[in-house]
This record gives C-alpha cells, structure tokens and sequence, in this order.
C-alpha cells in the first residue's frame, strides 16, 4: 500500500505531547494522518474571532517531520454557539422532533444559514490550513446516527424546489406519485408536505424522490465546500463513507470524490471476513478504483451495547485483508487514546498514559508484509443499486426480506469458491470482461442496463423481484420487464413465504421470503417448489446460458448453484483470497493455524498468515 497513518487530534493534548507523539509516529512507520474534522470551537471559539495557530502549529510539526496531513473539515459538528444563535439549523427527524446539539451530526444540509457559516469556516480552513494539506476529507461521514433524511421545513422547501425541476408540472407529480390513492392529490406546489409521523404507510414514490433527493443536498452540500477548497488547494478531495450503508447513493456521491475512503469497522456483533471483505469490494467498486481506509478500528469501539475487545493480531489481519482487496493504504482510528468525550472507550494505537500498545508493532509488521497496491482481476460481477436498496425498505410484499443480507448471502458462495468480486452498477460500461454476471433482487432495472445484459456474453444469473418496478416505484403490467425473452419465461404470480422447500437438480435445498410463480415459454427447467404457494412448479430454469432463480436462496443454495459455472478453486474455511494476476493470494482470517487445498495441493496457514499459490 501506499498510506499507512492513523488519526490524530492534537487538540486534545497539551501541546508538550506532540513531539512525544511524532516520535512514536516516526518509530513504527505512521506517513499520513488525519487532523482537523471536529475542531470548529477550537479554531472558532466565538463568532468571527478565529485562532488557527494550534492547529497551524501541529500541522506544522507534522510536515517537518515528513508525516502527510489529509485536513478535514469540521462541519460535521457546529458549535454551540453558532446552535444558540440559530437553533433552525438543527435537523428534524420523521416524528417531527427536532433532534438536539451536544453530540455530532447536528445539522441539516439543506438550511441556508448553516450553509453561509459552513462556507465561511471552510474558507478559513483553506486558507491557513492548504500550506499543510496533502489530502482533504469534506465532513464527516454523512447521514451516521439516521441524519440523511431531515424533515425540517428547510428540507421541505429545497425538496419542492428539486421536484419542480424533476417533474415541471404538478400534474406530472400527482401522477407520478399515484396521489389519487388516500386522496394525496395536491393542487399547488406548496401543498406538498413532508411524510411526519404518518398514522399509514408513506407514499412510496414520494418516498423513493425523497432518497434520491436527500443524495443529492448531501452532493451539493460537498460540492459547495470542495469549490472552496479548489480556489486554494489542488490536493485530492475526499469523504469518508461508512461500512454497510445505504441511505445515501454513494456510487453517484462517489463521482465527486477524487478518491473514495471509507470507515471499516466491524458493524456484525463479532467479524465476519466475508463481510469486511465485500464492503472493501463495494468501496473499490464505486470508481473502480483504488480506495482508501480511512479510519480502521484497532481493537474495540465505543458505540456497540458490547465492545468487546479483539486481540491485537487482528489489526494486522484487517490492514492485511484490506491491501488483498485492492486498498490504497488505511489508517487507524484512532492514533491516541483519550480519557474523556464520548469516544473515552475507543481503542487505540496509544494507551491512556501515551504509551505504545502491542497493535503498534502488529501496525508496523502489517505494513512490512502489505508492499504495493493490489489489483484483483475481474472476474465475477454483482449488480448492485443504492434505488433498489430504498425500493426495498420503502415498500415490500416481505418486510423481512433485507436486500444487502440477500446480496450478501450470493457474495459470500462466490467469495467461498475463490472468485473475485466487483459491485456493478447502471453506469457501468465495462462489464464484458467478466465471466459471470449475477443481477439479484434489482426491482427496478433501467433500460440501458438491461440492454447490456442482452450483449452480455458470459453467464447470467438473475434472481426473483427483478425488473418488476419502474423509476418511480410503480409495479409493471407483465414481469419481468425487458427480460422475458432473455430468459424464456414469464412472472405470473408471486408471493410473500418463510420458507420454501426446493428441488434442484436432485438435491433438496430451500429458499425463504419470496417466490414466484413461473409460465415457462422457451427455458430448461432445472429445479422446482415442493412446498408453498407454487408447489410443484419451476423455481430455477435456465435457457442457455442464462440462469433464473425464483426465491430468495442462502450461502448453501448458492454455492451449489454457482459451483455448476464457477469451479471451486479452493477448499476450506476461515480464508479470504484474491486472484492477482496469475497468482491466487490466500489470507488466514483466523487466529490459529489452517489448512486450506488448492489444485488438490495441501497449503498450511499460520494465524492471519498471507501467501501466494
């Protein structure tokens, strides 16, 4: 990799610790830390009266040490006195509370007046901090604590104002939004309303704008504060995305990004590699490119019921599994451990009394072991969409059914076989070069990427719910649109389930929330229901080359599905891979010696032990 850091407040020491801290940074190979992102009251204490000089002073010695500075912005917390003054830039959440300072994330993008004070600090970020900044991080993790849905009257009016220019007439809009259900119909522009604290369901297609809508003021608010910053500063540009997060379309937030970064920490209750791994491959997706970790937990956390602590291998293990998937370096979260503020509980690099910890070697040997930028070789693709993640919380025949934990269940079949993944999108242009290409639980697919998949010449999967809604959340008349003929068959029914007994191709599987009921027209089928609704009817045809899965299936369904058109190049357990070129790099994600076979040859792993095959 090239960056290896840590992030780092100076402001919250004494200024006769800094030396002290740069002389650790310096023994176990920090190059690049973060600075600056929650220190407004520090550089602003009161309206106006500016002091940049502890930071200038710490950034100083920084650069002098030959440590890089990636300077955040410090919007993501507004201080209190500018909250006293005007307590309307507070956001307001679904049950029309307005939400409370004396935490983070405090504010609404779309209100005017914090827009003015967010351009005047982030001016002055850049014109006393550019001299030290060798990379700039925009804010800090948009909507984190459910805040990228803000239903303050600010937002209401910025809303309309985006529908005005999406739908011209009002007209359009009742139609668009079905508003002659529940007698929703509006007659002028200001009659519409935010959906707060509704006694029903919300209208779906005003929800799904609202989503699309809310992207975009999180857009346009980074875009107002990156031009600042480009009046001054031609360094790259940034924002740290979270792990497991979809409220926000990050595939389009990501276009005004000159890098992605994001925050890998472990969001299940103990680490899953397979889930790790498939947001570093979602991360690398986005631009395609390589990707940043900007903050790495290093041991426990602080916002869990439980954060319990893991052994200090297993920050090397994490910057290791990140370097496998294609990451351009990662820095931990954080460099110092501190005894007050809410994060008091945070692990660190540092203990509470400034001294190395043991994860400062497992830092350092990481490093030593992690060389270079990997870069896996296309291989299998996984449609994805931010919409269809809003499509499927909006409104659902199956209100258990969670998109990513579906998708998931298809990543980890594939990441079991020791293909490499990619995340495609509608956007995508290149999809040719891989060899299998699986679209799942997509409701709504645009037309242009289901021209794609029809000069697509390698094999296709396509589950259930695909291509049954349109782009503003309506149900099509016949299912699955644009896809019939592709796949030989049609959707006349389809139902909600728990589970669903299966025949594939001899062998009893199962499948849970959705089924559907298939009219075969031109396919091979391949499997069917024993129980449910369907009984007895196809639940996995295939015509040609292209494959049709009618319910929802599980790791176990899906790694004998894609093992008939994926051989397995590996066999065990507890290890992630990348294929890099010619060479396979296996990684033990255990803590204890393993064994794994590859091409029926014995390869022996010792504890988070990386090799090439």
């Amino acid at each position: 990799m090239q960056i290896y850091g840590a992030d780092y407040y100076p402001e919250h020491w004494d200024e006769s610790s800094w030396e002290k801290h740069v002389k650790i940074m310096k023994e176990i190979g920090i190059e690049w830390v973060r600075v600056g992102e929650f220190a407004w009251s520090i550089v602003e204490p009161k309206e106006g009266r500016y002091n940049f000089s502890k930071l200038e002073k710490a950034l100083k010695l920084l650069k002098d040490a030959g440590i890089k500075n990636i300077v955040g912005t410090p919007t993501a917390a507004p201080p209190m006195w500018l909250i006293k003054k005007h307590p309307h830039v507070l956001p307001v959440d679904k049950f029309g509370r307005q939400k409370g300072a004396g935490s983070r994330r405090h504010y609404c993008p779309a209100n005017d007046v914090y827009r003015e004070y967010s351009k005047k600090i982030v001016e002055k970020y850049a014109q006393h901090l550019s001299t030290y900044a060798d990379m700039w991080q925009i804010d800090n993790e948009f909507g984190c604590h459910d805040t990228t849905l803000c239903y303050c009257e600010s937002t209401r009016k910025a809303f309309v104002e985006w529908l005005k220019k999406r739908y011209v007439s009002i007209d359009e809009l009742n139609y668009r939004w079905g508003n002659r259900f529940w007698s929703q119909t509006v007659n002028d522009w200001d009659e519409i309303v935010l959906p707060i604290n509704t006694p029903a369901f919300e209208n779906p297609h005003m929800m799904l704008d609202f989503f699309r809508f809310s992207t975009d003021i999180h857009i346009d608010y980074m875009r107002m504060q990156s031009e600042i910053i480009r009046k001054y500063s031609d360094k790259p540009i940034t924002h740290n995305l979270m792990v497991d997060f979809f409220d926000i379309d990050y595939k389009k937030l990501s276009q005004y990004m000159d890098l992605v970064s994001w925050d890998n920490y472990v969001a299940t209750k103990v680490y899953d590699p397979y889930r790790q791994a498939a947001n570093h491959d979602l991360m690398r997706s986005l631009k395609k490119k390589p990707f940043l970790v900007m903050e790495q937990q290093p041991g426990r956390v602080n916002w869990k019921t439980i954060n319990e602590q893991y052994p200090d291998g297993y920050l090397k293990l994490w910057i290791k599994q990140a370097h496998l998937h294609g990451a351009l370096g990662v820095l931990v979260f954080r460099f110092d451990q501190i005894q007050w503020g809410a994060e008091q509980y945070h692990g660190a690099l540092l203990d509470y009394a400034e001294r190395k910890t043991a994860r400062c070697e497992e830092f350092s040997r990481a490093k030593r072991e992690t060389e270079g930028v990997l870069v896996p070789e296309k291989e299998v693709a996984i449609y994805f969409s931010y919409e269809n993640a809003w499509i499927h919380r909006i409104n659902h025949l199956n209100r258990n059914f969670n998109y990513w934990e579906s998708v998931m269940e298809i990543y980890k079949a594939v990441r079991r076989l020791g293909y490499n993944v990619d995340f495609v999108f509608e956007e995508d242009d290149e999809i040719d070069s891989y060899r299998l290409l699986i679209v799942p639980y997509a409701m709504y697919l645009p037309e242009k990427f289901i021209e794609k998949l029809e000069g697509f010449k390698g094999d296709i999967l396509i589950t259930c719910m695909t291509s049954i809604k349109d782009e503003h959340n309506w149900l099509r008349r016949e299912f699955p649109h644009g896809l019939q003929r592709l796949l030989g068959l049609e959707i006349v029914d389809f139902a909600a389930t728990e589970r669903v007994d299966l025949n594939v191709s001899g062998l009893s599987l199962s499948g849970g929330f959705w089924c559907d009921k298939i009219m075969v027209k031109d396919a091979e089928v391949l499997g069917s229901f024993k129980s449910g609704p369907f009984a007895g009817m196809p639940c996995v045809t295939k015509r040609g080359n292209k494959y049709y899965v009618a319910t929802v299936g599980d790791e176990f369904f899906y790694t004998f599905m894609l093992g008939k058109l994926l051989p397995a190049k590996l066999v065990g357990d507890g290890v992630d891979s990348a294929q890099i070129s010619e060479k396979l790099i296996l990684l033990n994600v255990q803590e204890h010696e393993n064994v794994v076979w590859v091409s029926n040859e014995r390869i022996p792993l010792g504890a988070f032990e990386s090799r090439e095959v």
